[in-house]
């Protein structure tokens, strides 16, 4: 035998393995294969049809879809696509479950801004969490809709001045201790005032308000956060008519309980 007829051989040979190990039509699934290895016990025997590039020389294909077969069956994809669903190790996460951070017994005071007046206190356990050089300290915001006037009196427009306004007042207060402890209560009262003076001239609503809210958030800002609610108040509308008096004299205005 010479050389080019072994070499002959030899290609053939690397080429039909080549064709029988990569199917591109039908197969049949591990564990239904008739004979050999794979077959399992009481299989019926079936035909195996694979497509002209297995190396079945001069073999025409079965007519119809998935030649012939009733099953769509590639195993060469479908191999493919099982490995590539298959989750890898890297890929697998681990949950774990950090302790209980234990509570804080000293939480800082947040944000007091609101309407109303808030009074700040820490304990000495929890001076730290105090703003620095401002505990104890008070917050003051009342706002232009806690003074709501309406007229109560029409200015008919003689002598020096005229008309009467008054506003129903309820304001909102609030004393916070750290470790955090509130206590939150209001005061209601009434503040009137003339709709033209000879001083001021004409007070429509909008100035009676913001006179109002001047005086109560000065006064709010010296009183005493750790009176009763009930004194608080009778104190605090007491100094609210004093300070309208010794601020705006010859306003005419007054303070008195509802």
């Amino acid at each position: 035998m010479n050389a080019r007829v072994l070499l002959l051989i030899v290609a053939i040979s690397a080429w039909t393995l080549a064709a029988c190990n990569w199917t591109i039509g039908d197969c049949y699934p591990v564990g239904e294969r008739t004979s050999g290895a794979g077959a399992g016990p009481g299989s019926e025997p079936r035909p195996v049809y694979t497509s002209a590039g297995s190396g079945d020389f001069g073999a025409e294909p079965p007519d119809g879809p998935n030649d012939g077969s009733e099953r769509e069956i590639a195993c060469n994809e479908w191999e493919l696509e099982e490995e590539e669903e298959r989750p890898s190790d890297s890929s697998a996460t681990t949950t774990t479950t950090s302790p209980e951070t234990p509570r804080d017994p000293c939480p800082g005071f947040g944000d007091v801004a609101g309407d109303g007046a808030t009074f700040l206190s820490c304990s000495e356990a929890c001076s730290s969490k105090c703003p620095p050089g401002m505990a104890p300290w008070t917050y003051v915001d009342f706002l232009p809709s806690d003074f709501v006037f309406v007229t109560i009196v029409n200015d008919d427009g003689t002598g020096k001045g005229g008309g009467w306004q008054e506003a129903k007042v309820n304001l909102n207060f609030k004393r916070l201790t750290i470790p955090y402890k509130a206590k939150n209560w209001s005061c209601a009262f009434t503040i009137g005032m003339p709709l033209r003076t000879e001083v001021y001239g004409r007070i429509d609503a909008n100035l009676a308000t913001s006179i109002s809210e001047e005086i109560t958030e000065e006064v709010a800002n010296r009183m005493d956060y750790d009176l009763p609610p009930g004194i608080f108040c009778s104190r605090f509308i007491e100094q609210t008519r004093t300070t309208f008096k010794s601020k705006y004299l010859r306003l005419g205005a007054s303070v008195k309980n509802p």
